[in-house]
């Protein structure tokens, strides 16, 4: 399951939500008919009947919500889709989670780390790697350092540049 938003507060009278986008796709909330909530360690679907999006938030009636005091009682919940609902990427992109956990070697096949984050700046974002002395590198995601991206096989190939990787031998 993958987050993508949080019910804010009941909208209105007829049981719709108001609820904060935590996606870089709103357009999810479009096709959607389905969104989940984890309830007592186990996931309850819940059928949307209609959604509007509105900058950052989205408002949501589902079916089976039909008064404000029934929308009161998602006030806060987390919105998760399942993996098939996730909106398909443009080739050479990826989404975060199946960056981490990719082992990181440089292009002669030697061990660098494990991606353990991603974060996201202006300019570009950069792959947080865990190395095996347990030293931290943040490596830009350009095209210049990031030679190849294989999910199935679990790999990122890096263009080791001097000064990459503080204190590290290049050889």
């Amino acid at each position: 399951m993958f987050l993508v938003g949080r019910v804010l507060r009941p909208q209105g009278i007829k049981g719709e939500v108001k609820a904060e986008i935590i996606s870089s796709f709103p357009e999810h909330f479009k096709e959607l008919r389905q969104l989940y909530i984890k309830e007592d360690d186990r996931w309850q679907a819940w059928s949307v009947e209609a959604v509007r999006l509105t900058g950052h938030f989205v408002y949501i009636k589902f079916t089976d919500l039909h008064s404000r005091n029934d929308a009161e009682k998602l006030r806060n919940r987390e919105l998760y889709i399942e993996q098939d609902d996730l909106t398909p990427l443009e080739e050479d992109a990826y989404y975060i989670h199946d960056l981490i956990g990719l082992v990181a070697e440089n292009e002669s096949g030697q061990r660098l780390g494990v991606i353990t984050a991603v974060e996201n700046y202006p300019a570009n974002d950069v792959y947080v790697v865990r190395g095996d002395d347990g030293r931290e590198y943040l490596i830009p995601a350009i095209k210049d350092v990031i030679l190849s991206i294989d999910t199935q096989s679990g790999r990122m190939i890096i263009r080791e540049m001097e000064g990459l990787f503080d204190g590290r031998s290049l050889k």
